[in-house]
């Protein structure tokens, strides 16, 4: 286990010292965006956990609220501190250079943060009406950077870059390329007109010459905003050979190895590995979950990994039998273990199940089922009752 992960673990810690890790990660992330740190299969799985134990605890909710501010705060906070200070000052190529090396630089931020945030993604940005993770930081780099100073400096480069060219010197096409293409990345707000925008000052500006240029400019393969990221920078387009093998370390030390298809059966294994193939033979430790359970859930893996379409009512009775555990309190094993590794197919078998258990029964029915204590005073269970009275008619 982590040091990171040993440290959120060490005491019982409110949201602002369990934040304060989750800073020292976004830190970390900005400096791998520039190049000068990376991240290990236990940095990736390390922070996951914390964002998640975050938002599954009992005050969860507020917590996945207070960490989307924070998460948005703090890329702002990174534009405001280094990506506008390292424009200012600069014209013409220069300026242009420098901001497609910070749009890089963010997008590999973004590539990252979205992975250790990604539980509020599935379940509470939805809910609250926010924009994902992905979105809030790209268009937080688009509301911060180009504002209308930014926009008018951006175009006046390329109209100087392209006065060059009439002036008979080379200009970096695929530079320009790739300036005009940031608007279509972000997205709808940065206005995917904007482009073309570029594209009528010039025609304004010199009708004679630049018409030319600007429609042959829209009409060349050029102008279909191709992707110009230099292949090293692609993070995810490593290939990972299906017949390799993966470790998995169960919170109590188990160590199970199992083929690369059973564990990317799980979204979060498969993006440890995708974030950095290059260690997808290290021990990748899965500390929230027990190696009983963890047996368990490889096993639907496997069955569900080697079935075909032919199989499925037998899988179907496969899934039944599956189920029939000796305690109940397993299931709810299972419902955690698969929300935590994100494996859709098991927890949508595992709730429904439980979902039929527990039909028409009392909280307190539920408890003893499950084995669950009793958290909450009774003040805190009528306050829950009350607020959910239609629920409880039934």
């Amino acid at each position: 286990m982590s040091s990171t992960m040993e440290e959120c673990k060490s005491s019982s810690k409110s949201f602002e010292e369990t934040w304060s890790l989750l800073q020292k990660a976004i830190n970390r992330t900005i400096s791998v965006a520039e190049g000068l740190d990376s991240f290990t299969s236990k940095d990736y799985i390390s922070y996951y956990t914390i964002v998640y134990e975050l938002c599954t605890e009992k005050l969860g909710e507020e917590n996945a609220k207070l960490l989307y501010f924070q998460y948005k705060k703090a890329i702002e906070d990174y534009i405001s501190s280094k990506v506008l200070p390292s424009l200012r000052g600069k014209k013409d190529d220069i300026l242009l250079r420098e901001l497609l090396t910070r749009w890089s630089n963010h997008k590999t931020l973004t590539y990252w943060l979205l992975r250790f945030f990604h539980y509020l993604d599935r379940y509470y940005l939805p809910r609250f009406g926010h924009p994902s993770t992905e979105e809030t930081s790209l268009l937080s780099f688009y509301d911060l950077v180009f504002d209308d100073e930014m926009n008018q400096q951006v175009g006046d480069a390329i109209l100087s870059m392209i006065h060059e060219e009439s002036a008979g010197e080379k200009v970096d096409w695929k530079l320009i390329n790739s300036i005009v293409a940031i608007h279509p990345e972000i997205g709808d707000r940065s206005t995917k007109n904007h482009a073309q925008g570029f594209v009528e000052r010039l025609v304004k500006d010199n009708v004679a010459f630049y018409s030319d240029v600007a429609s042959n400019w829209i009409a060349s393969s050029s102008f279909k905003f191709k992707d110009h990221t230099p292949k090293e920078e692609k993070l995810h387009e490593n290939p990972i050979v299906s017949s390799k093998r993966i470790k998995m370390v169960s919170s109590d030390g188990d160590v199970f190895e199992v083929d690369y298809k059973v564990a990317v059966m799980s979204q979060t294994i498969e993006d440890v590995i995708k974030a950095n193939p290059a260690a997808a033979s290290d021990e990748i430790s899965i500390s929230l979950v027990n190696s009983r359970t963890l047996k368990k859930v490889i096993e639907y893996c496997k069955k569900h990994t080697t079935e075909s379409e032919s199989e499925s009512e037998s899988s179907s009775k496969w899934d039944d039998e599956f189920l029939k555990v000796d305690q109940p309190e397993k299931l709810f094993d299972l419902v955690l273990a698969s929300n935590y590794l994100d494996i859709k197919s098991l927890l949508d078998l595992t709730t429904n199940k439980i979902g039929e258990m527990i039909k028409g029964k009392s909280p307190s029915e539920i408890r003893k089922i499950f084995n669950i204590k009793q958290e909450l005073t009774p003040q805190e269970e009528q306050e829950i009752k009350n607020e959910h009275a239609q629920a409880f008619q039934y």
